[in-house]
């Protein structure tokens, strides 16, 4: 059982959570799954969490910076103003954009392009800034088993492994994705970070890059579906008595105190 694209926890993980077998609510907590993806991304004010290629305008402030709506940011492929591509600095002495450096490690921070000898001139949407942006662990290496089965695990250091973003050998070389029986020069995946590949290409080096979901986030959509599952039981009720001695009492509230806590850090505080 798969991610649909967007959800921060498995259906899988949500039903072990719940010590849920059946299959009889699987598409209730699919659902519930997604909205509540949903409603964390809009908490955070956040279109996006998985690897995405993103194109944002800006107004020019008359400042040698601008701070970028997405992170952590992967790659920029082109910064323009005015409609003219403005070069990188090589070397981070010359004239040129440059990224200021983002954090390995998830929440991370807000990162700028800042101008070398140069400023953002005003204007109304003359910046325009394409770049790639998204929890991503890029170019980790791992070889192909010698002997079958030819399978890699994405060691999903940050959190669980959400999108397949490309396989390269060592050397650069890409690898094609395919649905099922690879050959060689040719992988297959699962949902879980499983990666297959063809017996031709046993004992090769890889590179794999994939999106990620920080655990932080999916622990919290986690904590919080299994909140509104079993809320189904007990809908507008505040408390219920269990005995002559003994009454349980339920806080009802839109967002569990303990996950609203732990996503401060991953919010962005700044529209621009």
């Amino acid at each position: 059982m798969t991610m649909a694209r967007g959800d921060l926890v498995s259906l899988s993980a949500l039903k072990a959570h719940l010590c849920v077998q059946s299959s009889a609510d699987d598409i209730l907590l699919s659902s519930m799954i997604s909205q509540i993806s949903r409603a964390i991304c809009t908490y955070l004010n956040r279109a996006f969490l998985w690897p995405r290629d993103v194109i944002d305008n800006f107004d020019g402030n008359g400042r040698n910076r601008i701070q970028l709506r997405n992170w952590p940011v992967v790659s920029v492929n082109s910064v323009t103003i005015d409609g003219r591509p403005v070069a990188q600095s090589t070397d981070g002495h010359g004239s040129g954009w440059l990224l200021e450096p983002g954090d390995d490690e998830p929440p991370g921070a807000m990162q700028m392009i800042m101008l070398r000898n140069g400023c953002f001139p005003r204007g109304w949407q003359n910046v325009s800034i394409a770049y790639r942006a998204g929890y991503q662990v890029s170019n980790e290496g791992q070889t192909i088993p010698a002997s079958a089965p030819y399978r890699l695990a994405a060691a999903q250091p940050y959190g669980p492994f959400a999108v397949d973003c490309g396989v390269a050998y060592a050397s650069g070389a890409t690898l094609t994705p395919v649905a099922a029986n690879p050959a060689r020069g040719q992988y297959a995946i699962d949902g879980f970070g499983d990666y297959v590949f063809s017996s031709s290409d046993a004992g090769a080096q890889v590179l794999l890059t994939y999106g990620y979901v920080p655990q932080d986030l999916a622990s919290c959509a986690l904590e919080w579906a299994a909140d509104r599952y079993r809320y189904r039981d007990r809908i507008g009720m505040v408390s219920k008595s269990l005995g002559s001695q003994e009454t349980a009492a339920f806080r009802i509230t839109a967002m569990p105190d303990y996950v609203q806590q732990s996503l401060r850090g991953f919010g962005r505080i700044i529209a621009n």
